[in-house]
């Protein structure tokens, strides 16, 4: 998978490039990694995939139009087969319309893929990306042009901040309302308002933190997808999630809180 990595990394002259996560099939599993690029005002992600039986070679994930998105989450409980050529029919309501072809440069139209695991994977990883992608307050800042970006001068948490879940952040384009108005508003922008709280999520109690028996590390699980991990070294600017699960949301997460 290193290898994999660099090689990805050198052929689609990435800034970086790191392992995101696996995601457990039947037959097989699916292996994950994250580039990052910049773009104004949010980085932007782009995802690669392979499977255990072909690592050593990285693939760029699908992008779905929302009819596929669509399918897609209704599939979030579906298990994953580790066949990303396992074709899935689609079941659309009743008076669907399809929308009109789409056309190459000719103007020919393009006859639409059919769809397959392939797509049911790239709509997980985004769903858990979107959830479970965490960073400590202060590791990322948002600079005078209101672009975000990395804290270069960041020395991460203090012991005591970093057992509190108010001092870990989302790392996404922001939902709440509160941190979308810090994002835009005139002026500087704190490092912890433009970004959704972990501590804000619901139903509460589905985050969470504790240290390392070392206490040199904190550790933050998600319960709504088990498998989710985040770590953070204390008192340095160095973290990492990841993501190692079956793909599919604990949907009894209020029953067990």
């Amino acid at each position: 998978m290193e290898t994999a990595l660099l090689d990805c990394k050198l052929k689609n002259n990435l800034q970086s490039i790191q392992f995101w996560g696996k995601i457990t099939g039947s037959t097989d599993s699916y292996l994950v990694a994250v580039a990052y690029s910049n773009e104004y005002p949010f980085p932007k992600k782009t995802f690669f995939w392979t499977t255990t039986k072909a690592s050593h070679e990285l693939k760029l994930m699908k992008v779905l139009d929302e009819d596929y998105s669509a399918h897609a989450k209704t599939l979030l409980n579906t298990p994953f087969s580790g066949d990303p050529a396992t074709p899935y029919e689609i079941v659309r309501p009743e008076g669907w319309e399809a929308p009109p072809p789409k056309q190459d440069e000719n103007g020919e139209p393009i006859s639409s893929e059919k769809f397959r695991e392939e797509h049911k994977l790239a709509y997980a990883v985004s769903a858990i990306d979107a959830e479970t992608s965490i960073i400590p307050k202060g590791a990322w800042i948002c600079d005078a042009t209101h672009q975000v970006i990395r804290n270069v001068t960041n020395q991460g948490l203090t012991h005591e901040a970093a057992g509190s879940l108010r001092n870990y952040l989302h790392f996404r384009p922001p939902q709440t309302e509160r941190a979308q108005e810090a994002l835009v508003k005139p002026g500087l922008v704190r490092h912890g308002d433009f970004l959704d709280n972990l501590a804000d999520d619901e139903p509460k109690g589905c985050w969470g933190v504790h240290y390392d028996p070392t206490a040199k590390y904190a550790v933050v699980r998600s319960f709504y997808y088990p498998g989710s991990y985040f770590c953070h070294q204390i008192g340095t600017g160095n973290y990492v999630s990841v993501y190692f699960g079956d793909g599919m949301p604990n949907n009894n997460i209020h029953f067990m809180l």
